[in-house]
């Protein structure tokens, strides 16, 4: 985190780096579908893979996608999301996954991985067309001056 993602950041566009994201994900759970049960190994990287790109890049890029806004949108933006994304999120997929497997019964770590490739797809889907939002580098930077000058 402190010795990767600065020179990262600096010569890679933010918008490049929110497509990487899901891109690796969906690389790494499409490996776990072409086993009938993943190995521990394959388990344990995606989900350090996951973790480390949620709290180190995602966060950080998190913060660079408010940066052009005035101080109450980033308020409500960050309580909206926090809340209905995160929060939300987390309860619905469990109320779901719960709901399948009272309907199909338990899934097996394969079928598991089938799931988390579907979502994953979609989070690269939606990340590719919620990415031509994100400001460039150059963007948010003087929108900053801009801002922090008066």
């Amino acid at each position: 985190q402190f010795f990767i993602l600065p020179p990262l950041m600096a010569r890679v566009e933010p918008s490049a780096v929110w497509k990487a994201m899901p891109m690796v994900m969906v690389v790494l759970m499409a490996s776990q579908c072409l086993e009938k049960n993943p190995s521990l190994h394959l388990v344990a990287g995606s989900l350090m893979a996951m973790k480390v790109m949620e709290f180190s890049a995602r966060r950080m890029l998190d913060e660079m996608v408010y940066v052009p806004l005035d101080f109450e949108s980033r308020y409500v933006g960050k309580e909206v999301i926090g809340v209905f994304g995160f929060r939300f999120g987390k309860s619905g997929m469990s109320l779901a996954l719960s709901g399948l497997s009272s309907i199909f019964g338990n899934f097996g770590l394969q079928q598991l991985s089938y799931l988390t490739t579907g979502a994953s797809v979609a989070w690269l889907s939606m990340a590719w067309r919620l990415s031509t939002y994100v400001p460039t580098g150059a963007e948010a930077e003087a929108t900053y001056k801009k801002t922090h000058a008066q």
